[in-house]
């Protein structure tokens, strides 16, 4: 059993108890993948590792609600792409001709981008299971690399058809063999690595996208809730697809929605769907980096969440489109809450306000026990307590960011980056370790180069240019009277 003492830091962590944040001096004891003590002046016992944590931070690890892990195998490829162009450049073409070779070393590569960069746990809704062995291959390189990981396969096939319209010839067959699979995922009741470090999921994007299965929705979800699955995942924009999921009674504390823009704003139908998702438990996972940059919505719906007692966290989304770290996220769903809150006080002409509405820590917590919280995981992760896994960062603070900081959460959140991680620990295991991955990256790197550019020669940046343009005309022109 590995043992460590974190000896000399400052432990930086919301209470679970309490809900509220503290930064105080102490020592970390962790035997296994347990917290054991937590309290100055520990004795380190003869098998333990001692870690000088002076001038350091210690932190939970960060928690992300909303990943597309192997679309790393693509990184950066969509990043100047409007939402639309992205499902015409990339979901409804190239997806659906990836190899399982292709997905795997997407999801190895970007699980060790998160873990680099402090993600310790990950809800990844994956959405290139085209083919059993695709979701094989995935499976496999989300249980390798140490993560913690709730891995939701999507039950969409990839479409046969994109002009004159969208057809899903084989949709059917994929939904089949993805229930027949997911139960036998789910035999040991959803824990996809011994450990417990991989749990199984289920990504659901048919309700409210016209997609009709063969089977009831109801039905669906149900087999999947008695294997059972951690978490029940689907991509939502509007109140009227909240509602949608409300009346067909599905809504609940396992199911998380990702995005949910539109509920930006008090029209009376938001509100609704607002109520809906408190009073079941339902979850959001939002990823304010694409949500912006892409042009989802109206905004960030971080602190609407959060003010309306809706569970809620953040994610990096997907790697071909933006960074794969928290920090960008918290820095975005901090700036554009402040924006929108100083257009609201100029909007009402209100007096200039004495201090920011939402701050550094707010934005801390929901990249941990918020996280925690949206996952159904608050109770081994999200906080740096006894009993709690050994999920934990250590940031140097003598590094080129944080030298001079002396608040936690402002310099976690404003200053740092994935270089000021000198530890990263998942489950009491060491992944990252004197600012470098355990796991040898250097044959990673020339593997995902060697299959992005694969990718890239299949599907020519004209072709996909001169296929989004057809499709933008057809839109064009259906919008004119």
């Amino acid at each position: 059993m590995n043992k460590y003492l974190l000896k000399g830091g400052t432990v930086a962590t919301f209470v679970q108890a309490t809900n509220q944040p503290g930064a105080f001096k102490a020592d970390v004891l962790v035997e296994g993948s347990t917290i054991t003590q937590i309290k100055e002046n520990i004795d380190a016992a003869p098998d333990v590792e001692e870690i000088d944590c002076k001038d350091k931070w210690i932190t939970p690890g960060f928690i992300d609600t909303h990943k597309h892990i192997y679309a790393t195998v693509l990184r950066g490829n969509h990043a100047d792409m409007l939402f639309t162009e992205y499902l015409v450049k990339y979901l409804w073409t190239v997806q659906g001709t990836l190899t399982p070779e292709e997905v795997a070393i997407g999801e190895l590569a970007g699980c060790l981008d998160a873990l680099n960069n402090g993600v310790t746990t990950l809800l990844d809704h994956f959405h290139a299971a085209n083919t059993p062995a695709h979701a094989e291959a995935s499976l496999k390189a989300a249980v390798d690399p140490g993560a913690r990981v709730v891995w939701a396969p999507d039950q969409l096939s990839p479409n046969t058809q994109l002009f004159p319209t969208l057809e899903y010839a084989t949709d059917a067959e994929t939904l089949q063999w993805q229930r027949e699979r997911l139960k036998e995922w789910g035999a040991n009741g959803g824990k996809l690595r011994a450990d417990g470090r991989v749990l199984l999921g289920w990504a659901f994007d048919r309700l409210g996208f016209g997609r009709k299965p063969t089977v009831p929705h109801e039905q669906l979800l149900a087999e999947a809730r008695a294997i059972p699955v951690q978490t029940v995942t689907a991509h939502i924009q509007s109140a009227e697809q909240v509602l949608l999921w409300r009346d067909a009674g599905l809504l609940g504390p396992d199911v998380v929605f990702s995005h949910c823009c539109g509920l930006v704003g008090h029209a009376p139908l938001n509100e609704e769907a607002w109520k809906a998702l408190r009073d079941s438990g339902t979850a959001i996972g939002t990823s304010p980096e694409d949500e912006l940059g892409m042009a989802l919505g109206n905004g960030v719906v971080v602190f609407d969440a959060v003010e309306r007692g809706v569970k809620v966290g953040i994610g990096a989304d997907t790697n071909s489109v933006n960074s794969g770290d928290l920090f960008t996220a918290m820095r975005f769903a901090l700036q554009d809450a402040r924006f929108r809150e100083q257009q609201r006080v100029q909007a009402a002409k209100e007096a200039v306000p004495f201090k920011h509405k939402y701050g550094s820590v707010d934005v801390f917590r929901l990249a941990t026990l918020g996280g925690a919280e949206v996952l159904g995981l608050a109770n081994i992760i999200g906080t740096v307590e006894v009993g709690k896994k050994a999920d934990l960062l250590i940031f140097d603070t003598n590094s080129v960011n944080l030298a001079g900081a002396d608040d936690p959460f402002s310099g976690v959140v404003c200053l740092a980056a994935g270089e000021d991680i000198e530890f990263v620990f998942v489950d009491g295991e060491v992944v990252k370790k004197n600012h470098r991955l355990v796991r040898e990256w250097a044959p990673i790197a020339r593997e995902l180069k060697s299959r992005a550019e694969d990718i890239r020669k299949r599907w020519p940046a004209d072709v996909l240019e001169g296929t989004w343009k057809r499709w933008y005309d057809i839109i064009v022109n259906q919008s004119r009277p």
